[in-house]
């Protein structure tokens, strides 16, 4: 077991795997350059000696056919020394003991991120908590287009925790991505670069000029638009 999650007894075993995103809620400095994805999904990966769960989140921007970007990133749990300066309301209004974080270890300059599973079956949904207040929450579902009435069942029950089922929109899962072809896309050469932030020498013929004040999730769409062209 996982120490660290709201949903009990938290089984990182049986939560690896793929997962797709079917709604989410997505404000903030978290939601940043997600506000056109389209076909967002995670693969899973539980490290039992770390322990920790690698997390490879794809999005497809724009439609069907736009590109697709992906981070690789690493959920662990806090040490009991240092719960109590991390907690927040939240999590002492709700009594949670422990808290993990969702951090990207080859992008230093993205702060970590809380990562709370509020509730799994393992087998249908889970329904994740990605911020310190209740800016950011996903719907997850073992398949890709589970159906309208499965994604208003949860978006009622994330109500119990404080969110707006209003506030809460679907993700489109409107692609021709197969597992395999996935798994394609994985072995090309580049992709695990990109993964973890390891870019090569783009070879361009002009420099770029990047607006200071753009988000460093905008920032690293673009490098991965210009290193996939």
């Amino acid at each position: 077991m996982m120490r660290g999650m709201t949903t009990k007894n938290f089984d990182p075993v049986r939560y690896s795997g793929r997962w797709f995103e079917v709604a989410s809620l997505k404000r903030g400095f978290a939601g940043q350059g997600q506000g056109d994805c389209h076909c967002t999904q995670g693969v899973y990966t539980f490290d039992a000696k770390t322990p920790s769960i690698q997390v490879d989140t794809f999005c497809i921007h724009g439609g069907p056919d736009g590109y697709i970007t992906g981070i690789r990133g690493k959920v662990q749990c806090l040490m009991e020394k240092d719960k109590a300066k991390e907690e927040t309301d939240l999590e002492k209004q709700e009594m949670i003991r422990e808290k993990c974080y969702l951090k990207f270890p080859t992008l230093p300059f993205i702060p970590k991120l809380p990562y709370d599973v509020i509730a799994t079956d393992y087998n249908n949904f889970a329904l994740v908590s990605g911020a310190k207040d209740r800016s950011f929450v996903q719907i997850y579902s073992r398949t890709p287009n589970p159906g309208p009435e499965f994604i208003e069942k949860y978006k009622s029950y994330l109500a119990n925790f404080g969110y707006d089922p209003n506030e809460i929109k679907d993700t489109p899962q409107d692609c021709e991505v197969s597992s395999s072809q996935l798994e394609q896309m994985m072995s090309m050469p580049g992709m695990n670069e990109a993964l973890t932030n390891q870019f090569p020498d783009l070879k361009l013929k002009a420099s770029i000029e990047f607006n200071p004040l753009t988000s460093v999730f905008d920032t690293f769409k673009k490098l991965l638009e210009l290193y996939f062209k």
